[in-house]
């Protein structure tokens, strides 16, 4: 009888081992950061992705969605991505797109993860999904900020993994940025079917769109219910899609976190002539010779550029498409940052700020003065952060919503004005030290992302619970359009005259927006011109 109970067990304890055996060389293992089985075909060939979050949520990273824009594909619109054979693994990040380096004393530092790989193929994706058969699901797809400079979809903040638990199909990105993503150059323009120039990032943001609206359908997304949301420069891509015809029909909703407008913006001659200059400084009097210098090169010339009316992807500038109401007829929420302005440069005295002032504002200085005044030095530098705040962010932020909601579009409005509970002993740049960066800008994605632990703060229950809330408010909007839903505080419509916002923070409601005679001032000012 025991010989017999032994065999048994014996055959048992063998038969286990072969399945488990199976298991861990077959690929469906549901384990962590192992490749999933089932191959997904998508433009350019089959990929496999890997499980995150105990296998509650596949990820699959770097998938390219165009060709490498390298040699003689630099400085033109994205081209069909490069076929591949076999089965690509979809497992690790993309490099980033070429760029400059931020400096490490930055708060941003950390927020991107210190150094990551560069190169100029970069036009990859990220996508994470909800584990198991999933059909029709919200997209959701994030555009990062830099200034246009720089930027990366494989910053630790922007991982989808939450979001994905959460019941939608989360993207993310690369584009081009700085001069490798925006110059513009007469030669340029004579090899474009469209004689445009430039805009080569928001060229590459729209590519995406397009892959996302023929592939996405396999990942369990619905391409017909697309998000779009952005933070900075992130969501001054947002608003120049809503405005861009090239990308009519490719997202559904919109959601742009601290968006800087103007009302006016380069043309592409302005930007061609600086193109040229440019090429003229790195002794490259053609764009082959241009093409034909390394990628460091280009990076030493240190030469900013950014998004134009080049006449093909922008007709006109954003602003003016606001304004007559040609913006994209989609949901819009949007919102911006208490301290916005504290991480930016600022005057150093009082003797600088009043000069500063009286050299940008002219005849409208002591308007300016009396509705930041200072008293001091320490007084002056607090608002000339304020003034920086107001006219970049809050102003075109503000401007971007009333002008939506006025031609009857359902426009949300908010304000965020929650600290991060950043330690006293960790050391940033005299900008950025703790007890003067208060809620500033970017401080929303964490709590949004759901990533506050790949930050080093001294989160509280109070920081968790705000997260879950901001995640729910973002995740209800890309399914219906409306951020509210159950045992959440009533988010209203912005109106049209732009007078209520909703405050998102320590207390959550509605409430006036904060330092509106400074809005209706720059209002005035910039309308008028500088």
């Amino acid at each position: 009888m025991i010989r017999k109970t032994y065999r048994v067990l014996a055959t048992l304890i063998a038969g286990l081992a072969a399945y488990l055996a199976a298991c861990l060389a077959a690929d469906s293992v549901l384990a962590e950061g192992r490749i999933e089985g089932a191959a997904i075909t998508v433009d350019g060939g089959a990929v496999t992705g890997k499980w995150v979050a105990n296998a509650g949520v596949r990820a699959y990273l770097g998938v390219p969605f165009a060709a490498p824009p390298t040699g003689d594909l630099r400085w033109k619109p994205p081209q069909p991505v490069t076929p591949w054979q076999g089965v690509r693994a979809a497992t690790s990040f993309g490099p980033q797109c070429l760029q400059g380096g931020g400096s490490p004393k930055s708060v941003y530092f950390e927020y991107s993860g210190g150094d990551l790989p560069m190169n100029e193929d970069c036009l990859s994706l990220n996508v994470w999904t909800p584990a198991g058969p999933v059909k029709d699901l919200p997209v959701m797809v994030w555009l990062y900020g830099g200034g246009f400079q720089v930027g990366s979809s494989s910053r630790p903040t922007f991982d989808g993994t939450r979001l994905a638990e959460r019941g939608v199909v989360m993207v993310s990105l690369n584009y081009r940025v700085g001069v490798l993503g925006f110059l513009a150059h007469p030669e340029l323009a004579a090899e474009s079917p469209q004689h445009a120039s430039g805009n080569y990032g928001l060229l590459d943001q729209v590519a995406g769109l397009q892959w996302i609206k023929r592939n996405i359908a396999a990942f369990g997304g619905n391409p017909a219910n697309v998000t779009i949301f952005g933070q900075s420069a992130g969501a001054s891509s947002v608003v120049h899609l809503m405005a861009s015809p090239l990308a009519r029909g490719l997202f559904a909703r919109a959601i742009a976190e601290s968006t800087a407008l103007s009302t006016t913006m380069p043309t592409r001659a302005e930007a061609e002539a600086q193109g040229k200059a440019f090429a003229d400084k790195l002794a490259a009097p053609t764009i082959v010779a241009l093409r034909a210098k390394s990628g460091q090169e280009i990076l030493d010339a240190k030469t900013p550029a950014g998004p134009i009316v080049d006449g093909w992807f922008l007709p006109v500038d954003t602003y003016a498409l606001f304004r007559e109401g040609k913006e994209a007829p989609v949901p819009f929420l949007t919102g911006w940052n208490r301290n916005e302005g504290a991480t930016f440069p600022h005057a150093a005295s009082l003797v600088d700020y009043k000069k500063s002032v009286e050299d940008r504002f002219g005849k409208d200085a002591d308007r300016v003065l009396k509705l930041y005044p200072a008293a001091d030095d320490v007084t002056a530098r607090l608002a000339s952060k304020n003034i920086f705040r107001d006219t970049t962010f809050a102003w075109g932020t503000w401007t971007s919503a009333r002008l939506h909601a006025r031609h009857g579009q359902p426009t949300y409005l908010y304000f965020f004005d929650h600290p991060q509970p950043i330690a006293t002993d960790q050391t940033y740049s005299e900008v950025d030290t703790p007890d003067k960066l208060g809620t500033f800008h970017s401080s929303e994605y964490p709590y949004i992302f759901g990533t506050l632990d790949v930050l080093s703060r001294a989160w509280t229950a109070e920081d968790r619970a705000l997260a879950v809330r901001l995640q729910s408010y973002w995740v209800n909007f890309a399914r219906s359009g409306n951020p509210n839903g159950t045992s959440l505080p009533q988010w209203p419509k912005l109106e049209s005259s732009g007078t209520t916002t909703m405050q998102l923070g320590d207390r959550t409601g509605p409430a006036e927006i904060p330092h509106l005679a400074t809005l209706r001032f720059f209002d005035d000012w910039m309308q008028r011109g500088p």
